[in-house]
């Protein structure tokens, strides 16, 4: 059984295969980064963002995205579009997100009701 992520349980969700903007934050050389999440830990998210033209990033690594024929590329080397991406550690704290859905609705997030484990969200409860 799979549950479709919508803006009224997002918080509850992993957030690892989501696209997200960075909305807002204490640190606003953080503000307008874009990306997939492709990890998550109580106080982090770890976004993939992409870049073109960056052959000397050794310390790129590889964008996560699911799709039909899509694989991987090693990390810091190109994807199929000769594309290099480099990882960033977003803190939740003090940060607002955009999550786009699967169904291309978009939802707006504090970051302060992220801050938990992922599988420690589950049982949160948040005040509406």
């Amino acid at each position: 059984m799979t549950y479709e992520i919508t803006p009224g349980n997002l918080v509850y969700h992993t957030l690892i295969g989501l696209e997200t903007m960075v909305a807002g934050s204490t640190n606003p050389d953080m503000v307008g980064t874009s990306g997939v999440v492709v990890d998550e830990t109580r106080n982090t998210l770890l976004i993939t963002t992409g870049y073109s033209d960056f052959s000397a990033m050794n310390e790129a690594t590889a964008a996560f995205r699911a799709g039909p024929g899509y694989s991987a590329p090693q990390s810091g080397g190109p994807d199929e579009e000769g594309d290099y991406f480099l990882d960033k550690t977003i803190p939740k704290a003090h940060s607002t997100f955009i999550f786009s859905l699967s169904d291309d609705r978009k939802v707006r997030v504090d970051g302060d009701l992220l801050v938990a484990r992922p599988e420690d969200r589950i049982s949160k409860k948040h005040k509406n």
